[in-house]
This record gives C-alpha cells, structure tokens and sequence, in this order.
C-alpha cells in the first residue's frame, strides 16, 4: 500500500512538473514587485504571452527573455492566458479575468497587448465588436492612472491546427487588418508579428505557440521597437 502511495505521488509531481515545464499551469503567474524606480511593463495577451508548449516556460516565455533584454531598469510581468479573446461576448473574454484587473493594479508605464488568435474561431468571430471591443481594452490602460505607452501586436501566422478551432483565413485576412487599424485609431505603438514570422513555421511547437527559439525572436522584435521609441521620445526632449 505505501508503494502505491509513494508511486502515486512521484506521478503526480511528475504530471505537475510536466505541465508547468510547458506552461499548461494557467492559473500560475509569479509578479514582481517593482524597486528602484524601475520602469514597469505589463504583458497582456493569451497563451502566447503566457509561453504555452515553451520548453523551460518560466525561462523562456517572451515577456521572461523580455524582461532580461530590457535589463535591471525595467520591471518586466506576464499577464497572459490561455485562450482569452478581446470580444467581450466570445467565449473567454480576458476582461472576465483576475489577470486584467491585476494588470490595471500593476500601475504599468508600458503595456504589450496581443490579442487576436482566439477570437478567430467560427462561433467568436464578429469584426465589429473585436474592433469595439479591443479598443476598449486599450483605452482602460490609457486612461488608468499610469497613462502607460501602449504597444499592440497583431498575432503569428497559424500554421498546423491539429483539431484547433482556430481559423488561419480569418487571422490573415481579417485579424490582422482589424489590429492595425485599431492602433491607428487609438494613435498606439503597433508592431507587426504576423509578417515577421511568415514563413517561420520552424519556430513554432504545434504550429500555434512559439518554441523558445520563437518566443526569443518575439521578444526581441518587441525590445527593439522599445528601445528605438524611448530613444526618439528622449531626443524630443532634448530638443
């Protein structure tokens, strides 16, 4: 009996450890406490943003390699989750969730937001309320306490669905346009993360999730875009 139990145990760390070593431990988001005036930045998304299927997630979810990019200056926190959408009425809206509350609570100077891959499936998908809807979501931030500078990225290319009720058509062809006209209308950062891993299914895990090999390109399109705004911003003051 104590074999059985012992054995039982050992499965269930095992079981733990492998999900959380591939991010399926949704409910699992460690926050930092920003110290030293560090310039706070809160990644919002879905289970891209989390690091879902990443190996190493804790590691290697973008906003984490992100975060060590950016360097001791920058307080750097993953609020993603799986499966969320931005229209409200879909089926696990991200403004139903404690995340998106504790992102506003973050007081944040910088927000990332990709939103988008969700919102594609047959029985969510209305263009009208996702364009509502999103801007919405980022008009919380900008008219939260912190005023934060507000980044949106339009989502991957999906490639394989494996029985995923996500549509590539729809994130192609109407996702995308959606979120790029979205950023122009609330005059935000917008950063094009559909063409730049075009033809890049070798970074993906199941042709959905970026492997860490993905995730690192992610943040390193995202630092740049960072770094070359806060350096433009400085020299208008310098001016």
């Amino acid at each position: 009996m104590i074999k059985i139990i012992i054995a039982a145990v050992i499965l269930a760390v095992i079981i733990l450890s492998v999900l959380y070593h591939f991010g399926f431990i949704d409910f699992y988001h460690p926050m930092k406490q920003a110290k030293n005036n560090q310039i706070k930045l809160a990644c919002v998304g879905d289970s891209i943003t989390f690091g879902c299927t990443v190996r190493n997630h804790n590691k290697n979810n973008y906003p984490a390699v992100l975060a060590r990019m950016l360097g001791k200056k920058y307080c750097v926190n993953n609020f993603g989750y799986t499966n969320r959408t931005a229209i409200k009425s879909a089926d696990y809206p991200y403004t139903n969730e404690k995340l998106y509350q504790q992102s506003l609570d973050f007081k944040p100077d910088m927000v990332v937001i990709m939103l988008g891959s969700n919102d594609s499936k047959a029985n969510n998908w209305d263009r009208n309320k996702f364009i509502k809807d999103y801007c919405e979501i980022i008009d919380s931030y900008l008219k939260s306490e912190s005023s934060p500078k507000v980044y949106v990225l339009a989502p991957p290319p999906l490639f394989e669905m494996r029985g995923k009720e996500l549509r590539k058509d729809v994130v192609d062809n109407e996702i995308c346009p959606a979120v790029k006209l979205i950023a122009d209308k609330m005059n935000v950062h917008y950063i094009d993360m559909h063409s730049i891993f075009e033809n890049k299914r070798e970074l993906f895990s199941d042709g959905v999730h970026p492997n860490a090999k993905g995730s690192k390109l992610f943040a390193q399109k995202i630092y740049e875009v960072i770094i070359e705004t806060e350096k433009n911003n400085s020299m208008r003051k310098d001016v």
